[in-house]
């Protein structure tokens, strides 16, 4: 169904000689969404999460590098094109929200427990979805500015208030 809709969209732009472009986004993270976000509200898993928990890779983004990737694209003049918009490291949901809790660890100590390990009992050869993102380095002249989840989470906790402090 998405590889139709995408068809049909082109084509209508085609028909319309109309610059149209199809932004294929990877998960989409950042402030007030992520991994930290999830972890600090201490609320169990849904079955959508649950479900996503078993794909070994999965490609990320940070709403920052999607902006640079529109934004690059409205001076373009190509015709049709489907770009990937993704960072330069998919990684298992278990790594990321490892790499989260030891974050906010290292941030505010003793603010949660240990980390639930469950997760990486689910993670038994799910699958896959790593994409490449050549096109929007190449074509659009994005240069990332979180190529990893890594760097998009330092950044977003970096950036966050304490989880304790209240600011009605």
């Amino acid at each position: 169904m998405r590889l139709k809709s995408e068809e049909g969209w082109l084509k209508l732009g085609q028909d319309l000689d109309l610059s149209t472009y199809v932004f294929r986004l990877g998960g989409i993270y950042g402030p007030g969404r992520s991994a930290i976000d999830t972890i600090l509200k201490k609320k169990e898993m849904s079955e959508r999460q649950k479900r996503r928990a078993t794909r070994n890779f999965t490609s990320r983004v940070h709403v920052a590098d999607i902006c640079q990737a529109l934004k690059a694209s409205i001076s373009l003049h190509v015709q049709r094109k489907i770009y990937n918009v993704v960072d330069d490291d998919p990684a298992s949901r278990a790594e990321v929200f490892a790499l989260a809790h030891q974050l906010i660890k290292q941030k505010w100590p003793g603010l949660i427990g240990a980390i639930d390990n469950s997760i990486n009992s689910i993670l038994l050869g799910g699958a896959e979805k790593r994409v490449s993102n050549a096109h929007i380095k190449k074509e659009l002249g994005v240069k990332l500015l979180y190529p990893s989840y890594r760097s998009g989470l330092q950044s977003l906790i970096d950036n966050m208030e304490d989880p304790l402090v209240r600011s009605d």
